[in-house]
């Protein structure tokens, strides 16, 4: 193991204060990380938005530790969390520089996120890692669904304790080819539904008599949608909520799309899909949540919903000709829905989760 110095990241008032390097050097490994697995530029964040979210210690308080030698920055850990004293799960990421890896810098910096985790009180630590597909067979997920390449980033969670507990598919779909085929799929859907659902859309910032209604169909997220054996717990939704992430959205010039379906009789949002365009790429756009609250499934607003905000997409960003979503390899009813609107794989991304002694 080299000879280095762990401390504090720093996070500034400003973007035009020195100690700003620290979050520089977390948005660059970040980047880098994205772009060796897409493969492209798509994905990154900018210094804006990194110090954004880092200023913001309202629903996930995150606290970061940073490797460096001879003032030069190896690598980086953060470790975020609920507020709630109750809660027992900590959110770890640790990355280091690739041509500085193997010399124990990442177990050091995982080692301190621990360290962290526990001092909070958090006994259940979980990673989310992206991986490029490659030959060979793979780690398969506990949910027995799916797999990870045995890549370097696999196996440093896997020897440091850590248990995949699920796998997500990466697909992508191209709109160019697939715009007519997706409009006529949404007919039908929608004939199924019946005159008891209605469809909405709206671009970010959401109206404030919305929010409430979304922010109770996101809470659902956390127990409707597939989690394997995952401890899921995901704090308190609000409309308050909705503003901040949307503010932070706002800072890096990220548009916001939301298509909904509501439940006419109850007056209840029961359907979501989200998708989000970024300056980063113009033409990529990236399908965040998408849910169908259970006691509603079967109706075809799953189809519904994606297939009509696609439609919305196509009409306010034309310069966009693709789109990319994650879902749990588990989750076969909504991988249907993608499957038949013409969605591909293309990569994996693994949930893992390690429990303190």
């Amino acid at each position: 193991m080299i000879d280095v110095t762990v401390r504090s990241i720093r996070v500034p008032h400003s973007i035009d204060a020195p100690e700003i390097m620290d979050l520089e050097a977390v948005r660059q490994l970040r980047n880098a990380h994205a772009a060796h697995v897409h493969g492209s530029s798509a994905y990154d964040l900018t210094l804006p938005q990194v110090l954004a979210a880092w200023q913001d210690q309202s629903d996930r308080p995150v606290i970061g530790r940073l490797a460096e030698r001879n003032g030069l920055i190896l690598g980086t850990a953060s470790v975020d969390h609920l507020p709630d004293a109750q809660s027992r799960t900590a959110g770890v990421m640790v990355r280091v520089h690739a041509e500085h890896r193997r010399q124990g810098i990442g177990t050091r910096l995982l080692r301190e996120a621990e360290t962290i985790a526990a001092e909070l009180g958090r006994s259940v630590l979980q990673s989310w890692t992206e991986h490029r597909h490659s030959g060979g067979a793979g780690l398969r997920a506990s949910t027995g669904f799916g797999s990870v390449p045995r890549d370097a980033t696999a196996m440093f969670a896997r020897r440091r304790g850590f248990r995949l507990e699920q796998v997500y598919r990466q697909s992508t779909l191209d709109l160019r080819s697939t715009a007519l085929h997706t409009d006529a799929l949404c007919v039908p859907a929608r004939t199924h539904a019946g005159d008891d659902y209605r469809y909405l859309f709206w671009l970010s910032p959401t109206p404030a008599a919305l929010a409430p209604a979304l922010a109770d169909l996101k809470s659902r997220m956390a127990t409707d949608a597939p989690s394997g054996n995952v401890d899921v717990e995901d704090g308190e939704w609000d409309a308050e909520r909705i503003a901040r992430i949307e503010a932070h959205d706002a800072v890096g010039g990220v548009r916001r799309l939301i298509g909904a379906v509501r439940h006419e009789p109850s007056g209840v949002l029961v359907a979501l899909n989200e998708l989000n365009v970024s300056p980063a790429d113009p033409t990529i756009a990236h399908q965040n949540d998408t849910l169908v609250r259970a006691e509603h499934r079967g109706r075809r607003l799953g189809t519904w919903v994606k297939c009509a905000t696609l439609a919305r997409l196509r009409e306010l960003f034309p310069q966009v000709t693709h789109v990319e979503t994650y879902n749990a390899e588990e989750n076969r009813p909504m991988l249907v829905i993608n499957e038949a609107i013409g969605f591909t794989p293309v990569s994996c991304a693994g949930e893992w989760q390690k429990r303190l002694s």
